[in-house]
């Protein structure tokens, strides 16, 4: 056969005779390879669907990063990142994803870059005790062992008989050499929480390829052990160190993101392989609590989590995705399905070039996607597509924050969920700070997610997301994981006072700020009192309090803001609030000093106080890698003891 014809497409009966003929391995496939568009031969429950589509879509954009012209075994085979310009050590995960795509597909190309990837693997970060680590120099944190692994194991589960003989023995004795690794590393203290609970799925798979007894013991002991990680409201906790350890207001180690895309669906995973209903159970009523900080464009709310320097709009930057939990349990709850639906379509919106980008402004910006996005989260899609025939809602399910419920808390991570009218909201007072224990160099201190009260999500029904948060100083807390900002305008984005001078002193970082709630019939309002901090929680020279006061109506949100203080800093205090709006979204200052906005779908309208205005706006957008999103700051100049007030309000465009 010639080179030509491997170009093209390939029968799945032509690719498994050319594997068994050993000739793939060998293969080296041109560029032009990467036009190869058609899957006449793919299975017609999967062709036909986003997750395929995408799933494909993504492996072709990791095929046009796939170093292969370079020779060097220390390059050649790896995956180069756009936003990082270096290698990620785990994008060996990509070889699970590629050959779901070649086995749907029948096309060369992504078995020979599954071959590629895996060898550069072996190569740069394998180790002789069976381990991986996560960078060739950056880290040598060798948990990551537990994810590369399950990679491996799937890939060698379904589509094993994609590979030759000699290759698939020399895949399955390398899983072998992990799994026994794993088995002397891996306790429930080790790292946070979400490594030793997606140990229990890959013990159990382990045991299951492998056929060893002794790791399906392993897996039922850690999966047991993870149900003291739960805390009453179903959020699991341990996203920090020491794992059990409470704040003074009596919150857990929570996060979001590692939560939904990598613990639950390991549980999942590991429940539907064993049959194990007390963990089956406990991972269905946990998903329903999770569900809560979904919002209604599929995002995922994690404005307040420990790791939240990892937050995207639609999950969390390496972890895996949350498909596979709410898709293979989407028969104990339909909503299940239609939140993994949402989610898909959020992350398709955000690709762009066959790469997963990290928020929806992200390529507006100028920012470029971190290839480690799309490698990860391609894992979940192969996941779902090799375990299921039903991945997409046959109609139409309401999900929790649809429902203009009110308001609901969740005291063990100090925040509160406001739904009225089509306002959904989100105000948080959690006081864990998260370190990093891991990577030597990273940032170990301030940085972290916002608190003392602060409004960290505003989302409109109509418009979508208004108002965000980010970290309350940019930090690279995981040296290789983070992206670094590009040289353009960018600032923190969550809603604050703030006093700047040499040092910037905001109502984001007080963790013993307190907070109120008062509730009408017609009116949620919460109050906040704290003092106005740096990032590190240092005091403003002879101290500053500050007072926040955010009044959710149907008709709009309002927010009054007080210094209680005569201290000289606070001379230079302003109220800032950097609405959502893109560079295609026109921002003016009207006639009557209202800011106006202009979205497709509506205008966002905001006002002042009597005897107030707006600072003028900057004619470049703003922007913040967490979660992802451009903004117009409107800042207002606040004095001691006088209240400012800034309303906010949504004008929808009618439609005919």
């Amino acid at each position: 056969m010639t080179e030509r014809d491997i170009q093209g497409q390939l029968s799945r009966r032509e690719l498994l005779y050319l594997s068994a003929a050993g000739f793939l391995s060998t293969l080296s496939l041109p560029a032009a390879a990467l036009a190869a568009n058609t899957a006449q031969d793919a299975d017609p429950h999967t062709d036909s669907n986003l997750y395929s589509t995408l799933l494909k879509t993504w492996c072709d954009g990791m095929l046009a990063h796939q170093v292969t012209a370079i020779k060097d075994p220390a390059l050649h085979g790896a995956l180069l990142c756009p936003a990082c310009s270096i290698i990620h050590g785990r994008c060996g995960d990509a070889l699970y994803p590629l050959l779901r795509v070649a086995h749907d597909t029948g096309d060369a190309k992504y078995l020979n870059a599954a071959l590629l990837v895996y060898d550069w693997t072996e190569r740069q970060v394998g180790r002789e005790d069976g381990s991986w680590v996560n960078d060739v120099t950056l880290s040598s944190w060798k948990g990551i062992t537990v994810f590369h692994t399950i990679a491996l194991g799937e890939a060698i589960h379904h589509h094993g008989a994609l590979l030759d003989a000699t290759t698939r023995q020399q895949w399955t004795a390398r899983l072998a050499r992990a799994a026994k690794f794993l088995d002397g590393f891996i306790s429930i203290q080790t790292g946070n929480i979400n490594y030793p609970i997606t140990a229990s799925y890959c013990f159990a798979l382990c045991g299951n390829v492998l056929g060893e007894q002794k790791y399906l013991d392993r897996a039922r002991a850690l999966a047991h052990e993870s149900l003291h990680y739960f805390t009453p409201n179903g959020l699991i906790f341990g996203e920090g160190h020491p794992l059990e350890q409470r704040t003074a207001k009596g919150c857990f180690p929570v996060d979001l993101g590692y939560n939904v895309e990598e613990s639950l669906p390991a549980l999942a995973l590991y429940s539907l392989q064993t049959g194990d209903k007390e963990v089956l159970d406990r991972v269905i009523s946990s998903l329903k609590a999770h569900m809560e900080f979904m919002l209604p464009d599929g995002a995922w709310d994690n404005s307040w989590g420990t790791r939240n320097y990892k937050w995207t709009w639609w999950g969390s930057r390496t972890s895996d995705g949350c498909h596979p939990a709410y898709v293979l349990l989407s028969e104990h709850d339909p909503r299940f399905l239609e939140a993994a639906h949402r989610n898909l379509k959020l992350m398709h919106a955000c690709t762009r070039d066959g790469l997963l980008y990290g928020g929806p402004d992200y390529f507006a910006h100028g920012d470029q996607p971190c290839i480690h996005h799309t490698f990860t989260h391609a894992k979940a899609l192969a996941t779902v597509l090799d375990r299921t025939k039903q991945a997409e809602p046959s109609g139409t399910v309401t999900l929790p924050r649809d429902t203009a419920y009110g308001v609901k808390t969740f005291p063990e991570i100090g925040t509160n969920l406001i739904a009225i009218g089509d306002w959904r909201a989100t105000v948080t007072e959690y006081d864990w700070e998260y370190v990093e224990h891991v990577q030597a160099g990273a940032g170990a201190t301030g940085g972290g997610h916002a608190t003392g009260g602060a409004l960290s999500l505003l989302y409109h029904q109509a418009l979508g997301p208004i108002l965000t948060t980010s970290m309350t100083q940019y930090q690279l807390i995981e040296l290789s994981n983070q992206q670094v900002f590009s040289d353009a305008p960018h600032m923190t984005l969550t809603p604050r006072i703030e006093c700047a001078g040499e040092q910037v002193f905001t109502s984001l970082s007080d963790n013993e700020a307190s907070l109120t709630r008062t509730t009408t019939t017609d009116t949620i309002a919460f109050e906040a009192r704290g003092r106005l901090l740096t990032a590190s929680h240092q005091p403003m020279p002879n101290g500053a309090r500050y007072r926040l006061v955010y009044h959710f109506t149907a008709a709009g949100v309002e927010i009054a803001a007080t210094i209680e203080s005569s201290a000289a800093h606070a001379s230079s205090a302003r109220l800032i609030v950097p609405v959502i709006a893109n560079s295609n979204e026109p921002a003016t200052i009207t006639s009557n000093g209202s800011v106006q906005i202009r979205r497709k779908m509506g205008d966002i309208v905001a006002t002042v106080g009597t005897g107030q205005s707006f600072q003028p706006l900057p004619k470049e957008r703003t922007f913040n890698l967490v979660p992802g999103f451009e903004c117009v700051p409107l800042e207002i100049v606040m004095k001691p003891q006088e209240e400012v007030r800034l309303r906010v309000e949504v004008h929808p465009r009618q439609t005919s």
